[in-house]
């Protein structure tokens, strides 16, 4: 495990979740020193409280060990699928036959001794010690989840509206074969804005962006670049980022006063023997590329997933694009597009293929 990688996710959870999580792990250790202190009582009672406490390090530094060592590290050492099949054998029945077998050897060992039944009780509420943390997790991780998404859904509606600091391009018009009318607008940032979060309204709904594919939008930077069909929907976005240290929102929606009044241009694609040149940013999202595989045929390949050094932050087909195994796939021959009008309509697909006359 990667313990950086888990302390910076730890350090990036939000104010409520790291008290929320802290008051979990406190109320623990509280019913594990609760159970410890009874358990001393009850023992020291009858007269054994040292042989209480020997046996509790016992089953620290040794059984649980054993135990572990039974379970896990036999099973690291068997490879194939007979690992998976030895490891819930032994989680189920060697681990727990080495556990209380254990403590009651070690039990009768002791003076003065335990009884085969004190013995077991003991087994019993150490290995639902050790249990507690998960289920203490296990019942804790949706009340708070739940707490938290709806704090930061108020924080999120509570944030005053400000003017959308973006300089708005204008409303850019092409025609794709199969799809017809698309349009595309730019919306680009102030040096220094840092955008925080983007929410789209899908029906009456507005819902986080981050966790969604890009298909109406994709971001280079800060900027933003809208592409849509004319059978789809608008699109809707909400931004929010900080101004002055406070959070701040605001609405937009492509409107008709930015519409270029130039009738629709053909949707050309520049090929290069690298990769290709579109006339505006296309959302990752709705591409996919073609080459040889054959000599007759195109093999597509969504360009969905990133290549090396590329990032989601940045999910724009932005003019200059390159292929980094452009020498293994060869000279892209066909760009394909993807638009959805609706949940029970098919999707279009429109192909721009290489000029004929160009190598």
């Amino acid at each position: 495990m990667d313990l950086d990688y888990v302390l910076k996710s730890l350090d990036h959870l939000p104010q409520f979740d790291k008290w929320a999580w802290g008051v979990v792990g406190l109320i623990t250790l509280a019913a594990t020193g609760l159970i410890l202190f009874g358990e001393r009582r009850y023992f020291a009672a009858r007269g054994k409280a040292g042989s209480w406490l020997s046996l509790r390090l016992l089953s620290l530094f040794i059984l649980l060990p054993a135990t572990a060592g039974v379970i896990v590290m036999t099973s690291l050492a068997i490879s194939g699928p007979e690992a998976l099949a030895y490891f819930y054998f032994a989680l189920l029945v060697l681990g727990p036959l080495v556990w209380f077998a254990g403590h009651t050897l070690c039990g009768r060992l002791l003076r003065p001794a335990f009884s085969t039944g004190e013995s077991r009780f003991m087994a019993a509420s150490g290995l639902f010690i050790l249990i507690l943390p998960f289920l203490a997790a296990t019942v804790a991780q949706g009340p708070i989840f739940h707490a938290s998404h709806s704090l930061s859904q108020s924080a999120l509606r509570n944030a005053p509206a400000a003017e959308l600091p973006y300089a708005i391009g204008p409303v850019r018009h092409f025609t794709l074969p199969t799809v017809g009318l698309i349009h595309t607008q730019s919306l680009i940032a102030p040096a220094g804005f840092e955008l925080e979060r983007i929410d789209r309204k899908v029906g009456e709904n507005w819902s986080d962006t981050a966790t969604s594919t890009h298909e109406v939008f994709c971001q280079d930077g800060q900027n933003l670049h809208l592409m849509w069909s004319a059978r789809e929907a608008v699109p809707m976005l909400r931004f929010y980022w900080r101004r002055n240290g406070q959070r701040v929102q605001a609405d937009f929606t492509p409107a008709d006063a930015t519409v270029d009044p130039a009738e629709p241009g053909k949707f050309t694609i520049g090929f290069r023997p690298d990769g290709i040149d579109p006339p505006v940013p296309i959302p990752r999202s709705r591409a996919a590329i073609a080459y040889f595989v054959a000599p007759d045929r195109l093999y597509f390949n969504s360009l969905t997933p990133l290549q090396p050094g590329e990032t989601f932050a940045n999910d724009c087909i932005m003019p200059g694009y390159q292929r980094v195994a452009w020498e293994k796939e060869g000279p892209p021959q066909a760009v394909a597009l993807m638009f959805f009008q609706s949940a029970n309509a098919p999707y279009l697909r429109a192909e721009i293929r290489r000029p004929a006359d160009q190598p």
